[in-house]
């Protein structure tokens, strides 16, 4: 489905403010509670979902936007996350006939692949950032325990941002 420069604007600030609010919990809830150490990153969930369902040429701005407002919150750079979801979304644009989310264990399992893809990239570019790959592994395997609470909240978090970013040309057709 296609979306106007409107409905695409209005959607990613949407979203955006639902990140902020979900990167706030993780910041001050979790932490409160005693995860100190888990912080699910709701921004790759947000980036997935407009790579798996939203058909836009302004799709690498939505990242950007998404991938700015996680940088505010978090220390890892906002410019390797932005290129590794626009290579994300590219891949999946190619297989998107094959992606089926039509049940939630589907979508668990396609989630938790594109994450496992978009971490070992992040790991990789990490890695290479800091001419050092001796904490790849490392770097890898602290992402995992977060991925798969993500990918068991994907089939949930994706009907909500379904409802976000219903445009106006789809409202005016149900």
């Amino acid at each position: 489905m296609r979306y106007n420069l409107k409905d695409v604007a209005l959607s990613t600030l949407k979203s955006a403010l639902l990140l902020v609010i979900l990167e706030v919990i993780g910041s001050a809830f979790f932490p409160a509670i005693g995860l100190t150490n888990f912080r699910p990153a709701f921004s790759v969930l947000i980036v997935l979902y407009v790579a798996f369902k939203i058909n836009t040429p302004l799709l690498p701005f939505v990242i950007l936007v998404i991938q700015n407002v996680h940088s505010i919150f978090s220390i890892e750079g906002w410019a390797i996350s932005t290129l590794i979801g626009v290579l994300v979304a590219i891949a999946v644009k190619y297989f998107k006939d094959l992606l089926d989310f039509s049940t939630a264990v589907s979508t668990i399992v396609v989630v938790q692949i594109s994450q496992i893809i978009w971490f070992v990239l992040l790991a990789l570019f990490l890695s290479i950032k800091l001419s050092d790959f001796s904490n790849f592994l490392t770097i890898l395997w602290q992402f995992i325990p977060e991925s798969i609470a993500l990918s068991l909240v994907s089939p949930w978090f994706f009907s909500l941002l379904d409802k976000m970013w219903v445009s106006k040309s789809q409202n005016s057709r149900i």
